[in-house]
């Protein structure tokens, strides 16, 4: 079945091929052709057998005298030397041998056995040449010499002709020129041309820019949104490959082959979403979303890609400032929640002390105390007070005074658990409440608070020297019988002024005794 010369180019894909190789391919298989003809009609190309009969010819005759003359002195070993220097001067020759007249060779050089074959009829060829050699009406020897084909043989005998040579060269090197020559040409044509005049009135009134480029990522169209953005490039974009020009090449990735629309043509595939910036002169960047659409021809091969860059300046600026009123809310918050957290602070805390004052203290004991009573866990209570504090007021003064309540009660706290509840009762009295914590524990705790103010708190009062600071403490643990929180403090109490009656700076455990002499 004959396929017709379109069946045949789709066949071989050719139509896939860049213009420019297409037509330099035609422009050299017309350049040879007209060569052939040429050699076919006025024989423009010398024919080289000629000349290489009358050179061997000379050889042969040459190699002939030398033989006979040898001969006739009967020095077969010179006759060798001479032949082997004849052999090694002539590179066509293969080889050499002298026959006598009983058709035995008596002197050969080269593969002679190999190479010689007799011609047929007797006759000479180019290949192998026979010079006979008469001495007195008598046939003395034959000289036969090998000589390498003119053609060379195969493939390298036939590109050793002049019109392959001249064909070869010619076709390289004129496909070579030509698709240069043609790519340049091509590239600086109009493509313009192909774009109809009003498709591109229609792409010149979207305010998006468009751009469509061909296979090799040439701009084919570019609409007056795109130029504008561009600054003065307008139809000089046309034809041109995007990496020339200097404000999309500084847009886009430095690879060509990571341009948007080069994997879009690549993956067969629309790509959208891709962010650029296009640089201005006379203001801020155009930032831009990049979306592409491959076009495809007849047989779905890739013929271009349609670019559209979508003017995202706006939208940036107002999420800019959106996240900058974010950022200024979330400033906002944080102060507020801070000056919350101060008010939180000033409405539960003591201010002089940090303590607890006795609203929060409350508020918290409450839940502890329940919890305490639900589950049968142990709840202490601990009441302490400072020794002798308005006789240290009278002596150093108020603000001697109020530094000794800030060391004592920085002492207490440095000794309690972050659930333990610390709370500046009155005056100079605290009030320490300890969750699941027994008896003998807390009686542990308040000695050990008791002997750290007694060591420390003294020192502490850099204002004054050689002051004594002691504290008394009171215990009282939960009960079965004590029913509310309150009670539970007023036994603490009387343990303390206990410690007081007893002497001061020491711990008293609350027992039903106490309540009797109370």
């Amino acid at each position: 079945m004959s396929l017709s010369a379109t069946g045949v180019l789709r066949r071989l894909r050719l139509n896939r091929m860049p213009p420019a190789i297409r037509v330099s391919l035609g422009l050299c298989a017309l350049l040879m052709s007209g060569l052939l003809i040429l050699d076919l009609v006025f024989g423009v190309l010398p024919d080289v057998n000629p000349l290489h009969q009358q050179l061997r010819q000379r050889t042969s005759e040459n190699v002939a005298i030398q033989v006979a003359a040898l001969l006739e002195t009967g020095d077969l070993r010179t006759l060798s030397t001479r032949m082997n220097e004849a052999l090694a001067r002539d590179a066509s020759l293969r080889s050499i041998g002298i026959r006598n007249a009983e058709g035995k060779i008596v002197v050969q050089v080269g593969e002679h056995a190999r190479h010689w074959v007799p011609p047929p009829a007797g006759q000479s060829t180019l290949e192998h040449i026979r010079v006979p050699l008469q001495a007195d009406d008598r046939r003395l020897a034959d000289v036969e010499l090998a000589f390498e084909p003119i053609d060379g043989g195969g493939w390298r005998g036939f590109f050793g002709q002049p019109i392959a040579t001249l064909s070869l060269i010619l076709g390289v090197g004129g496909f070579v020129l030509f698709s240069l020559y043609l790519r340049r040409v091509l590239q600086y044509l109009d493509p313009s041309a192909v774009i109809p005049e009003r498709v591109r009135a229609a792409f010149d009134t979207f305010s998006e820019g468009v751009m469509v480029v061909d296979a090799n990522g040439r701009i084919m169209l570019a609409n007056s949104t795109l130029r504008g953005w561009l600054q003065g490039a307008d139809d000089a974009l046309l034809g041109r490959p995007v990496q020339d020009v200097p404000r999309l090449r500084a847009a886009l990735p430095g690879d060509v082959k990571a341009y948007p629309w080069m994997r879009a043509m690549a993956t067969r595939t629309s790509i959208k979403g891709e962010y650029a910036e296009i640089a201005q002169t006379d203001g801020p960047a155009v930032k831009t979303t990049i979306n592409c659409a491959p076009i495809f021809g007849t047989e779905r091969e890739s013929r271009g890609c349609i670019v559209t860059f979508g003017d995202i300046s706006e939208i940036e600026r107002l999420n800019r400032e959106l996240m900058r009123s974010v950022e200024e809310l979330n400033a906002s918050k944080s102060q507020i929640e801070r000056q919350n957290e101060e008010l939180r602070r000033l409405a539960t805390r003591d201010p002089l002390t940090g303590c607890l004052n006795r609203r929060a203290f409350f508020e918290k004991l409450h839940v502890l105390f329940d919890d305490a009573r639900a589950g049968r866990h142990p709840l202490c209570c601990i009441m302490t007070d400072i020794d002798h504090f308005k006789s240290l007021n009278d002596r150093f003064g108020h603000a001697t005074g109020d530094h000794v309540l800030q060391i004592v009660s920085r002492s207490l706290s440095s000794g309690l658990r972050d659930r333990d509840l610390l709370c500046r009762y009155g005056g100079e009295e605290f009030c320490i409440v300890l969750p699941d914590v027994d008896l003998a524990q807390a009686g542990a705790i308040a000695e050990r608070l008791r002997a750290e103010i007694e060591e420390f708190a003294g020192k502490g009062v850099r204002s004054t020297t050689n002051i004594q600071v002691t504290s008394s403490f009171g215990i009282a643990l939960l009960t079965p019988d004590v029913a509310e929180a309150a009670q539970l403090i007023d036994r603490a109490d009387q343990a303390l002024y206990a410690s007081k009656h007893a002497g001061r700076n020491r711990v008293t455990v609350w027992q039903e005794a106490l309540t009797q002499q109370a």
